[in-house]
């Protein structure tokens, strides 16, 4: 093979890896903050819990907490309201005595798909010392809305909010698994078991969240890949003009 067209081979194979993308994981820390930038994508946390309505069913705001390393926690906006049970150990991680707590995260910048989470601290109380999660992720059309949604899985998926998985976070702290998913979104809600009842109340603080963006992948599910006959964006049109122009000039100055 002549050395310009060895260099035209290896031009095009870098530009189909360009094109194509790589996944690699990034991980969003909340130490202390309550959003966190990386790889150019930020992840904004807030708190909800099951408090509104007659009987507790429905999604409210709640106040987001933070705990230095061992992570975000959630308070009930019904705290200390009257109730023996609500105000006292752990309300001040993200639990499932009596209300479901949970946290929404809103990416800006890019898509995410979660691949895996860090809780900083698990409850060892007295009937406690589980970390079951639950995980959803927002596929509808417009912006996320959980104010007034009943907190079940026929309730958010009629909000459009996919289950992604009622997970096993176990009794240690740590890095917890999310169901291997293709959905990327743009919101994704971690909360304390929202499935069945298991024979522990599930209590944790979350500290970190993992997974990959549709920059890492373009063609995943929700990323808006363009099929093959669509126009390329602007980034990759410079990228492969810049190359061929350069390739052009080699080549000539090889053949002079």
């Amino acid at each position: 093979m002549k050395p310009c067209h060895r260099s035209l081979a290896l031009f095009a194979g870098a530009c189909a890896f360009a094109v194509s993308g790589v996944a690699s994981a990034a991980t969003w820390t909340f130490n202390n903050v309550t959003s966190d930038t990386q790889t150019g994508v930020t992840a904004t946390a807030s708190a909800w819990a099951n408090t509104a309505g007659s009987t507790n069913t429905l999604l409210e705001s709640a106040y987001l907490t933070t705990w230095g390393s061992s992570g975000l926690g959630v308070k009930n906006k019904d705290y200390n309201a009257g109730d023996t049970n609500e105000g006292i150990d752990p309300e001040h991680a993200i639990d499932n005595d009596q209300r479901k707590d949970s946290v929404l995260f809103s990416f800006t910048g890019d898509k995410v798909n979660l691949t895996s989470t860090y809780f900083g601290w698990v409850s060892g109380a007295s009937g406690y010392g589980d970390s079951d999660f639950s995980v959803y992720a927002f596929t509808g059309a417009g912006l996320a809305n959980l104010a007034g949604v009943t907190y079940t899985d026929a309730g958010m998926a009629t909000a459009g909010w996919t289950l992604v998985g009622h997970h096993s976070g176990g009794s240690s702290a740590g890095w917890k698994t999310i169901n291997a998913s293709d959905i990327y979104s743009s919101y994704w809600l971690i909360g304390a078991n929202a499935g069945a009842n298991d024979s522990k109340k599930d209590a944790f603080k979350l500290l970190k969240i993992a997974g990959t963006t549709c920059a890492d992948n373009p063609k995943a599910n929700g990323c808006g890949y363009t099929p093959p006959g669509g126009v390329p964006e602007p980034g990759t049109l410079l990228l492969m003009g810049a190359g061929f122009l350069g390739m052009t000039r080699l080549m000539r100055r090889q053949k002079s």
